[in-house]
């Protein structure tokens, strides 16, 4: 029941930062924030896919989109160089007083990605590899990044 919630939590919270974001992201300046924008919206797209999958208890498409957010993960600190900061970022500053911890995150969620994607394709507990995937994400903006405004009403 846990996991449920939380995948449809971070289903419910990646679909409304994919509609802000589509929007956001032609606002950036071009380069590594730009980019880094467009590749956070890779990844929350691939976890939708891995939300609906484990909703409808359908493991199948959970290998493929684990491989594109492990591919991701890859690529994520590369796109963090200092001063790479800007208004319309909701990057916080933590991640470059704090690289150790925001490097750790990232190489996790390569790594945990590819424990689901091996999960999904083993028959494996799919559900408690995304659980721990999912929640490294959830630390991780948690402590990097800036939280969304609440729109009023």
């Amino acid at each position: 029941m846990r996991l449920y919630v939380i995948v449809l939590g971070t289903a419910s919270m990646l679909l409304c930062a994919l509609a802000v974001g589509a929007h956001e992201g032609k606002d950036l300046p071009a380069g590594p924030i730009r980019e880094r924008h467009y590749l956070m919206e890779d990844i929350g797209k691939n976890s939708k896919v891995i939300g609906a999958a484990l909703k409808a208890g359908d493991s199948g498409p959970v290998a493929g989109a684990a491989e594109n957010i492990q591919a991701d993960a890859a690529k994520i600190t590369g796109l963090f160089p200092p001063g790479s900061s800007h208004p319309k970022s909701r990057a916080k500053p933590e991640i470059w007083t704090n690289w150790a911890k925001f490097e750790a995150n990232a190489k996790a969620l390569q790594s945990n990605a590819g424990a689901l994607a091996n999960a999904a394709k083993s028959g494996g507990d799919v559900k408690a590899a995304a659980d721990t995937m999912f929640d490294g994400c959830k630390s991780c903006h948690d402590d990097f990044r800036v939280p969304e405004k609440k729109k009023r009403k």
